[in-house]
């Protein structure tokens, strides 16, 4: 697993980025690059080690910076969130760019999975109370 603040990729071409950061009871993996066979593995390595040294009861995955994701990356991304729910904890995926939102959408797991869009300057996008969208 990767230190704080610090990429963790095989040697060879930069495919897959993920930086871990623990911030109370949640932790956060930053993804950066693609989410495919060739790289969805290392993510669930990440999110299995995660849960074995600091049991969270949030895991953030930020795809602000996911380029892409494939079917194997979803199954991933479905895993976690039924391994998390099964500990009655919970996975969030945060800051989709267009492209893996539009994946995530058009498999229909948009209606299954925990999604926080981008708000203003990045920041999530919060609802107001008594607002409906």
């Amino acid at each position: 697993m990767s230190s704080p603040d610090q990429p963790d990729h095989a040697s060879g071409p930069l495919m897959l980025a993920i930086t871990v950061r623990k911030d109370g009871s949640t932790t956060e993996l930053h993804l950066n690059g693609e989410l495919d066979i060739a790289t969805a593995e290392e993510l669930r390595r990440h999110i299995a080690e995660v849960i074995a040294a600091h049991d969270p009861d949030r895991i953030l995955l930020d795809l602000s910076e996911l380029s892409f994701a494939d079917s194997t990356g979803l199954a991933v991304m479905v895993w976690a969130h039924q391994l998390m729910s099964g500990r009655g904890r919970q996975l969030r995926l945060w800051r989709p760019q267009s492209r893996v939102l539009r994946i995530l959408n058009i498999s229909g797991l948009h209606r299954r999975l925990h999604i926080i869009p981008a708000g203003p300057a990045g920041r999530p996008a919060r609802r107001r109370p008594g607002r409906r969208r």
